[in-house]
């Protein structure tokens, strides 16, 4: 995971360009979009689709693939706002998919007009076949053109779950105080939770035998751009490459030769880094991080285990030798890291960055995490890895400051 991880602090300091909203197949994303898709809905007094997925939901993918790609739903799909929400990019979204009262995924939705209620529909049949391309387009059709019962705006709406919601967890207080002395003690211990995201990347026979990483892919801004290109290299024991060109940012490269390291830019030229800065990029640009957290981090505790859709996820205080506490999540089931939130004080300030990770595959042994989502304030980078090589020949000189 550690090519996202080294990216953030490049991200800190770029302000995206508002997107555009004149292509007719082109869906907004997450919690920005969503209020872009309700001013649009607003001025255009037309339908809205809202659709909840996770990038690990096996019908979320047939939805992708199948039914969203055909003919009828495309057509009709140009003809109304649209937005998708995947709760994991984000606390916003996570609210956002709470107000709709999402359960499960895909989570369909369609809102006739502002002033009607949301209406769920689904392809999917849980007896029977499953509706067709086409019998799923007239669905929408039908949801969209049948007349409603006027209600309070979907704003309303949800702000009014929103709060039942929030009386509900009021009034459960109590009793989860009563309980959590008995929570706590169920939790597993720390060691456990390390090693088994250890065992389940690969074990640690795996992860040594590599020496290299060479990885490509894509990033997107969420709202600006799709198509960026990423390339990374790493290697052991503690250096790195970032090079990645996208719009806004322009072309952009990040190293660390194992005691210095740079930026680079066209609008900046070359720039050392130095201070806390250099300090996080060279906790981060260990190549064998995942194996040494108990090393890296002053202190690790299991605080507590939350629900996040169908998972459950153990949540983790680290805090790092240097720096602020961060939150560790690691899923119940397969042990892996799902989820990452720090606080770093950079000579911008102080920022907040969440890492959501999701799509992991095992190459020469050792699991991968190819879809890796980094939110910085209300800008979301989206970053998908196409290739990874590991144990490829790399120059030292390639790390090196320009």
């Amino acid at each position: 995971m550690k090519f996202a991880i080294s990216l953030f602090l490049i991200l800190l300091t770029v302000i995206p360009l508002a997107g555009r909203d004149n292509d007719p197949d082109r869906w907004l994303r997450d919690a920005p979009g969503y209020d872009r898709a309700l001013e649009l809905q607003k001025e255009s007094n037309g339908p809205l689709v809202v659709y909840f997925y996770t990038d690990w939901c096996p019908y979320c993918r047939s939805l992708d693939n199948q039914y969203l790609p055909s003919q009828p739903v495309r057509d009709y799909l140009r003809t109304v706002v649209k937005v998708r929400i995947n709760p994991e990019h984000g606390r916003a979204e996570r609210e956002l998919a709470n107000r709709y009262g999402v359960s499960g995924y895909p989570s369909y939705f369609i809102i006739q007009k502002a002033s009607a209620a949301p209406r769920q529909i689904s392809p999917f049949r849980r007896s029977g076949p499953n509706l067709t391309t086409a019998e799923f387009a007239a669905a929408m059709q039908n949801a969209a053109s049948t007349p409603a019962r006027r209600v309070a705006s979907p704003q309303v709406v949800r702000d009014a779950n929103a709060q039942a919601v929030a009386n509900a967890n009021k009034q459960a207080t109590s009793s989860k105080m009563l309980v959590a002395s008995a929570v706590e003690s169920t939790l597993p211990s720390i060691d456990y939770l390390v090693d088994r995201y250890v065992n389940a990347r690969g074990g640690r026979d795996a992860q040594a035998k590599l020496n290299s990483r060479v990885a490509r892919g894509r990033v997107d801004v969420v709202g600006v751009s799709f198509g960026g290109t990423l390339k990374t290299y790493a290697k052991a024991p503690n250096k790195s490459l970032t090079v990645m060109q996208a719009e806004p940012i322009g072309l952009f490269k990040r190293g660390y030769d194992g005691q210095a390291g740079w930026n680079e830019s066209a609008k900046s030229g070359t720039q050392p880094i130095n201070g806390f800065e250099l300090t996080s990029l060279a906790i981060d640009s260990d190549f064998y991080r995942d194996l040494k957290l108990r090393q890296l981090y002053l202190t690790m505790k299991v605080v507590g285990r939350v629900r996040e859709g169908f998972r459950e996820l153990y949540k983790v205080e680290a805090t790092p030798r240097a720096g602020l506490p961060e939150y560790l999540y690691f899923d119940e089931e397969t042990g892996l890291l799902t989820r990452r939130e720090i606080q770093r004080q950079t000579s911008a300030g102080k920022s907040q960055i969440e890492f959501y990770y999701s799509d992991w595959r095992e190459v020469d042994g050792v699991k991968i995490p190819f879809k890796t989502t980094q939110k910085i304030g209300q800008t979301t980078y989206l970053f998908s890895l196409e290739d990874v090589r590991h144990n490829i020949p790399v120059e030292d000189s390639l790390f090196k400051r320009p």
